[in-house]
């Protein structure tokens, strides 16, 4: 089956900003991976397929910063629909969203130098992505 990014709901509240140690990109900052997939280094096939669940009328997922990455894609009309393998449940340690989904905050810079393209020209090109991120507080999508 395939979804829009953003047809898909986040479990969490927040996720961390690098990716956990038990994966393949273990340490790597997810904004790195955005900017990897934008340049073609490597394919949106390249990263393990989202599991997603079916609850009430939504689809969840628990791989929250692998969709924060395919919702920034979309975001930035390098992605359409993505292959997800569907789940019976989201284990419940996982579904400790307050917003139904819709959003998920960054804990620290998310990295990568995709964020000028969401930015306003006026930013300096020379300023790093912890300075970008202090002046924007935080990312919800």
């Amino acid at each position: 089956m395939k979804l829009l990014p953003s047809e898909i709901r986040y479990s969490q509240d927040s996720i961390s900003n690098t990716f956990d140690i038990r994966s393949e990109h273990s340490g790597i900052k997810i904004g790195k991976t955005l900017d990897d997939l934008c340049k073609g280094k490597i394919d949106k096939y390249d990263i393990p397929t989202i599991s997603v669940a079916k609850v009430g009328k939504r689809w969840y997922t628990a791989d929250n910063r692998r969709l924060w990455v395919f919702r920034k894609l979309e975001e930035l009309g390098q992605c359409r629909k993505i292959p997800v393998d569907e789940v019976d449940d989201i284990p419940s340690s996982k579904m400790t969203t307050e917003n139904r989904g819709r959003d998920i905050e960054v804990r620290g810079s998310p990295g990568g130098r995709w964020i000028k393209k969401l930015e306003d020209s006026s930013s300096s090109s020379d300023s790093s992505d912890d300075e970008l991120y202090r002046r924007l507080r935080k990312w919800k999508i």
